[in-house]
């Protein structure tokens, strides 16, 4: 289906349609194709007239849409939806022009067809879109988006030691970086062999197969080498209903020092307002990714002063300080280098997620050694096992907090 997409869209830069026609058992007939962003787009509610689709009024920045029965949640300026239980990569992001909806033309002749297939079917030889009669709405499921993100749900299994977990959970696992943002390069004085977006995507691929063995599920940022801006992964994270958002990265020595090559060791953060200027330095450098965000079309702005201010008074301050403190002392039982310990900064990928959150420097990748042992599969399976379980001892702590007093069940 891809590259029928593909194919489409050189056919459309060539010679531009104005229109995409359709068909259902109420007609004939055709809907405007726009082109103000850059990409090509059509108007679900125009779709819907002759179609079985139906459009909620946006708020909050998402949207929700109706085509055959199933639903579709779009989160508007982000180039991805969820439908179901998984999420998918647009080619571009819906938008609200003239207080209407606009999805890329990508969803209506790509996914349509591919995840309601007994209901809808895309004509590539006459650029029809057919809405089949009588067919049910029978989703083909199960695949991972193709750039992006994707939800693991993997099936229930007893939890490891450090409790047992009362109710199902879903952890967003963020791998730092990606696409053009390579991240941190390393190490230092050598010849580079370290990519912090290779190694935190590793990692987190490994922590989310250990939670799977705890019975926590888990929902990754980005599953593959593409460029998330950092004010999407949370919006993942939010999208997917999950409860703690992990972001994993890979930390640099600032050069100026004196012994900048020989810096190591591990620290995780929680979103506050910076109490060292080492962690202003390492929020600084992490949050250096919005430039690339910028050049591929994000959004602008700072939301973080009115964030911090209202992170003052929110109940997720202390639960990231507590996450924070349980898997920095989780690695520390794996990790062969030194405990950095919990640190507060003010990382914008931490920003969004408006739920307990915490950032890992999982090592410095400018140490020669440590960048060895980031990069050997052994010592990120070692990490991965340790993150896992600081997030399960977390969970379990936290359903024991939640849980009903002998008196009240009484």
């Amino acid at each position: 289906m891809i590259p029928l997409l593909v194919a489409w869209l050189v056919a459309w830069s060539a010679a531009p349609p104005d229109f995409l026609a359709i068909s259902s058992s109420r007609g004939e007939g055709q809907v405007s194709i726009r082109a103000e962003r850059g990409w090509p787009a059509v108007a679900p509610v125009e779709l819907g007239q002759l179609l079985s689709v139906e459009v909620s009024p946006p708020a909050h920045g998402t949207a929700e849409v109706l085509a055959g029965g199933r639903r579709f949640d779009f989160v508007l300026d982000a180039v991805y939806f969820r439908f179901g239980d998984h999420l998918f990569t647009l080619a571009s992001a819906p938008y609200l022009a003239r207080d209407t909806l606009f999805v890329p033309l990508q969803w209506a002749v790509e996914y349509l067809p591919r995840l309601l297939a007994g209901r809808f079917r895309y004509d590539s030889a006459r650029a029809r879109l057919v809405e089949l009669p009588g067919a049910g709405a029978v989703a083909r499921g199960g695949s991972t988006d193709a750039g992006g993100a994707a939800a693991a749900r993997p099936p229930a299994a007893p939890a490891a030691t450090g409790g047992t977990v009362r109710r199902p959970h879903i952890i967003a696992l963020d791998p730092g970086h990606g696409g053009p943002d390579v991240g941190m390069v390393g190490p230092l004085g050598r010849r580079a062999f370290l990519y912090e977006k290779d190694v935190t995507l590793a990692v987190a691929r490994d922590v989310a197969e250990e939670l799977a063995r705890r019975g926590i599920n888990a929902v990754l940022t980005r599953t593959s080498d593409t460029l998330i801006a950092l004010e999407d992964r949370g919006r993942v994270a939010r999208i997917n209903g999950a409860d703690l958002f992990v972001s994993i990265h890979v930390n640099a020595a600032n050069r100026r020092w004196r012994d900048a090559a020989g810096a190591r060791g591990f620290e995780t953060y929680f979103l506050s307002e910076a109490k060292t200027e080492d962690a202003r330095r390492v929020a600084a450098m992490e949050n250096e990714s919005m430039r690339f965000e910028r050049r591929a079309g994000a959004r602008g702005g700072d939301p973080m002063q009115f964030i911090l201010n209202d992170l003052r008074q929110n109940e997720h301050l202390r639960e990231s300080s507590k996450l924070a403190e349980v898997v920095e002392r989780e690695l520390g039982r794996v990790h062969p280098s030194e405990e950095r310990g919990v640190k507060q900064a003010g990382f914008a990928v931490l920003a969004t997620s408006y739920m307990p959150a915490v950032l890992i420097e999982i090592g410095f990748g400018s140490n020669y050694d440590e960048a060895k042992y980031l990069t050997g599969s052994s010592g990120q399976q070692r990490l991965a096992r340790g993150i896992a379980q600081g997030i399960a001892s977390y969970v379990a702590a936290y359903d024991r907090r939640l849980a009903p007093s002998p008196a009240e069940q009484q």
